[in-house]
């Protein structure tokens, strides 16, 4: 009795240990997502600010991702913000957080499901006026990885769970 209440207790410490660590896992990451917006949001792209642009592709985005952004750019188009745009005041209102389980609706058999969160993804989220309580918030999700031992944003889309989800059937998020 004694060696299966020790074994519940190993396994309970290691389960709690494993959750502190994935919260502080997303924490940093959340940090590192909020401190690229801010950077990006201080550019002014009327100027010499390329430079700087290329200098924070290159520090936050794997370099395929940065590729799109830059071909973005060229085409006239914003990635990172899904062509909203993004300001100092954005930054008060901006919110971050992981990409959870989802009900949503199979349009094909009526039925409600949960589509799963998508690992590693962070929904971001900012009014571009924060005076205008009516505006919809912009929403940008992004999904990171470890790229050359640093944690980098590898992929940026405006809503990343219905896009991961929607290979194989057709939903619609509720």
């Amino acid at each position: 009795m004694k060696v299966i209440l020790q074994l519940v207790t190993a396994l309970l410490l290691i389960a709690v240990s494993q959750a502190h660590a994935q919260i502080n896992n997303d924490m940093q990451t959340m940090r590192m997502i909020k401190d690229f917006y801010t950077a990006y949001s201080s550019l002014n792209f009327k100027s010499a600010d390329i430079n700087k642009l290329d200098s924070l592709i290159d520090k936050y985005l794997t370099p395929e991702e940065g590729r799109k952004v830059k071909e973005g750019y060229k085409k006239g188009y914003d990635l990172i913000t899904n062509n909203n745009g993004i300001n100092k005041k954005s930054l008060e209102t901006m919110t971050i957080q992981t990409i959870s389980d989802k009900k949503s609706l199979n349009i094909e058999t009526g039925k409600y499901e949960i589509i799963k969160g998508v690992k590693n993804a962070y929904e971001v989220s900012y009014l571009l006026d924060p005076t205008i309580t009516t505006q919809p918030p912009i929403v940008v999700d992004v999904l990171v990885v470890k790229h050359d031992g640093s944690t980098k944003i590898s992929f940026i889309t405006n809503n990343l769970t219905y896009y991961m989800n929607t290979k194989n059937k057709k939903t619609k998020l509720q």
